[in-house]
């Protein structure tokens, strides 16, 4: 078969062997493939991709018919129209996808999008955006710009969003509560079903497992009061105290979170201390988010983390601190660039 293959950070198309499907999974003959910002990162040497993807084929999306069946799968016939997330190797003639990760193109749409997909009754904006008025649209780009109103978001941490609100929590209460991880009894962490499970790894051994666990996120805030960078590494995942500490943490579906909506992502905490207090929090929104903004100087910390992440020395790390803190009265920004440049 023939795919988009990445070759020392440039893009080809490359013959590759026919992939073969195993159990319970599924041959797809490729009709269309996405694009998106981690198969670009992907190319720079930035996205790894997940053990049992194809290391140099990028595609997180794909749609197509199934050509082929594995042993045991059942769920789509050969000729099935398909379409599905995958682990990469969606940009490719043929793909393998387990079958639980498929679903079926309706029978009346063909290949290309609609020509109403935003505005349609299951169009975007219905989906995503609370419904289609074209008034609110027209003559309105860049009044207001988002920057301004309702403002940004900023992640303080490199990990799934849906772990932030929780995150920060967690933060406040060791802080506020100096609390040490030989005085943890468990934590208990609630949320929404979708929260307990799009953050699926519970027992994460990787550095990239541990950027979708809410466990990981917590007892590594507990033993070392911060989650940046140099946490998310394989080797500080699979240390024997973090792994300890994952496991006296309970992320499950609360119901109060459930109720609170998933326009939300409502975070119930609780440290249980061995001698019986229970420190408690409660997050709907993330720290960095609109509804609760991150300082200048916590926003200063986190590229301070990143930039010794990258081996910065702290005195051109600085520099970029301080020309940032009076960008608006600068004339220019020749300086700021050239401090950004490696």
């Amino acid at each position: 078969m023939r795919a988009v293959t990445i070759r020392e950070g440039e893009v080809v198309i490359e013959q590759h062997p026919d992939p073969l499907p195993g159990a319970g999974e599924v041959l797809v003959g490729v009709r269309a493939a996405g694009l998106n910002g981690a198969d670009m990162m992907q190319r720079r040497g930035l996205y790894p991709a997940p053990p049992g993807s194809p290391a140099e084929i990028p595609g997180l999306e794909l749609a197509g018919e199934v050509s082929a069946l594995g042993l045991g799968a059942h769920r789509f016939e050969v000729g099935a129209r398909v379409m599905g997330i995958v682990g990469g190797g969606g940009q490719a003639e043929l793909a393998v996808v387990h079958e639980r990760q498929l679903m079926a193109v309706p029978a009346a749409l063909g290949w290309t999008a609609a020509p109403n997909i935003l505005e349609a009754r299951f169009g975007w904006f219905n989906a995503a955006g609370g419904g289609f008025d074209r008034a609110a649209i027209a003559g309105r780009l860049g009044n207001p710009w988002t920057f301004a109103s309702p403002g940004i978001s900023i992640k303080p941490f490199p990990c799934g969003s849906l772990t932030h609100p929780a995150m920060g929590e967690i933060a406040r209460i060791v802080r506020e509560h100096d609390v040490r991880p030989g005085s943890v009894e468990k934590v208990d962490i609630g949320g929404n079903h979708s929260m307990v499970t799009t953050l699926l790894h519970h027992r994460p051994t990787t550095g990239l497992q541990a950027k979708f666990s809410m466990e990981f996120a917590a007892a590594i805030l507990i033993l070392e009061r911060r989650a940046g960078l140099a946490q998310f590494t394989d080797d500080v995942v699979q240390r024997p105290e973090v792994q300890e500490l994952i496991g006296r943490v309970n992320f499950y579906v609360d119901p109060e979170a459930e109720g609170a909506g998933f326009d939300k992502m409502t975070s119930i905490v609780k440290i249980h201390l061995k001698g019986g207090k229970v420190l408690s929090g409660l997050a709907q929104f993330a720290k960095g988010s609109p509804a609760n903004p991150m300082s200048f100087e916590e926003v200063a910390d986190k590229f301070r983390g990143c930039a010794d992440f990258a081996r910065w020395p702290s005195t051109k790390t600085e520099a970029v601190v301080e020309l940032v803190r009076t960008l608006e009265a600068a004339p220019e920004v020749s300086k700021l660039t050239a401090a950004l440049t490696a």
